[in-house]
């Protein structure tokens, strides 16, 4: 964030936070932030005070305007977030609120998004806003305690107190209730036999650290809160005295775009490193390791490919971090030659459909979504049976799937919602499937 700007307020951040997800018309994200249902209910927005917001943002460098054309008609503004804008955005998201004041608006919004980036991020930002509690109930104490036998009784004093007590005392109790398990998560780990610790330490570190956070939101996955919080401080790690050494990474497919922006940033900070990145499906980089190919780091997309590390003696456990989570999305051409907007319409007869393999992991993840919502009564009488007879090819890899819909092979595929941000300029996610376990 540049220090000639001021930062954004929290609307303005909302504002952020919906067009990270991905870009849309300016009138579209005014309605994200204005939904009765959502973010209404904290605030009322005119339009032309979001039009003046969203020009502060441009002006500020956070956002930036194309034009798409509409025919005949006058071309529709397309609001797009910058690398700096992602950067305020998930700082914002990883701070808890500073001000008791300010509990009813802002911390109400970045709970709402903590809730859609996943479990891990709403715990930790409830961790570090209980703690942030905890040090303002204190503090009221101290100059109550200080009033002590003036006429004042200090009632004032005494009801901020219980106001704040109510506060923790909820976050007490969902702290203390069982962690919700979201499916939909990335972790990241060290190998154990890694030849070069120090610098795959460094590595993990620039991944969940605020810089590497940002390069995820950008690229349309959520950021983990815990680990932006738990990684190193602002300050950039110092770099590390080496002589030429390459790092290998053994990635998940979906994490292409974001790693070699980390990549390459961790280079610049790491003279003399070098990053070979491996993507390819998190259960056949799963295999590779199991057979002993020599790796670094190992950045699956699936919970149980890094389970199948562990149990191959080639991560340990302890060093398993999760740094990022996503959703599953239907990807279409943005034409929607099939005219794609509902999750009914995917058993639509006709509808020509890609899905990974069972042996990716969005493959997993779409049976399980699918096992999930047919059980919620979607679907008819057919269930995930009608789904399932409109697929046309199952892909071994994330670009597999892309390709059926961008050669016209099937008319939309399922894939992790980042893909269709990082996918070819034709692509578009019309519709953003719940995450899993959170239906």
């Amino acid at each position: 964030m540049s220090p000639r700007h001021q930062a954004p307020l929290t609307i303005e951040h909302a504002l952020l936070g919906f067009i990270s997800q991905q870009p849309m018309h300016a009138y579209a994200a005014y309605q994200q932030l204005i939904a009765p249902d959502a973010l209404g209910k904290i605030w009322q927005l005119k339009l032309s005070h979001f039009y003046a917001l969203a020009s502060k943002l441009e002006q500020a460098g956070y956002l930036v305007t194309t034009l798409e054309p509409q025919g005949a008609r006058p071309p529709r503004k397309v609001l797009h977030v910058t690398e700096a804008g992602a950067a305020a955005f998930a700082n914002w998201l990883a701070t808890p609120v500073d001000d008791p004041a300010q509990l009813r608006l802002d911390f109400l919004a970045r709970l709402y998004f903590a809730e859609r980036a996943g479990p891990a991020a709403v715990r930790s930002l409830l961790a570090a806003q209980r703690a942030a509690g905890r040090a303002w109930r204190d503090a009221i104490r101290a100059q109550l305690s200080g009033r002590a036998g003036q006429p004042d009784a200090g009632l004032f004093l005494q009801l901020r107190i219980r106001q704040l007590e109510s506060f923790l005392a909820w976050l007490d109790r969902t702290l203390a209730a069982p962690p919700e398990t979201s499916a939909v998560s990335f972790s990241i780990a060290m190998i154990a036999d890694c030849s070069q610790p120090d610098l795959a330490a460094n590595f993990v570190d620039a991944v969940r650290g605020p810089a590497g956070q940002a390069a995820l939101l950008n690229a349309g996955f959520y950021p983990t809160v815990a680990a932006f919080l738990e990684s190193a401080p602002l300050d950039e790690p110092a770099p590390v005295k080496t002589s030429k050494r390459t790092l290998t990474v053994f990635a998940a497919a979906s994490l292409t775009g974001p790693f070699h922006a980390i990549g390459a940033d961790f280079c610049a900070a790491h003279p003399g490193a070098a990053v070979r990145f491996v993507f390819d499906g998190s259960y056949a980089l799963a295999a590779r390791l199991s057979r002993g190919e020599t790796a670094d780091i190992f950045a699956p997309a699936h919970r149980q490919a890094m389970d199948l590390a562990v149990r191959a003696g080639r991560v340990w456990r302890e060093s398993v971090y999760a740094f990022a989570s996503n959703q599953i999305a239907v990807v279409a051409l943005r034409s929607n030659p099939a005219r794609i907007t509902r999750l009914d319409d995917l058993a639509r007869p006709g509808i020509r459909l890609a899905l990974g393999s069972e042996a990716t992991a969005i493959g997993q993840y779409t049976q399980e979504f699918l096992a999930q919502v047919e059980g919620r009564g979607f679907f008819g009488t057919q269930g995930k049976d009608a789904v399932l007879h409109n697929v046309v090819r199952y892909g071994e890899s994330i670009t597999e799937v892309l390709e059926s819909v961008t050669c016209g092979e099937a008319d939309a595929a399922i894939v992790f919602a980042s893909d269709g941000r990082q996918a070819d300029g034709d692509m578009y996610v019309p519709i953003a499937l719940p995450i899993l376990g959170r239906l």
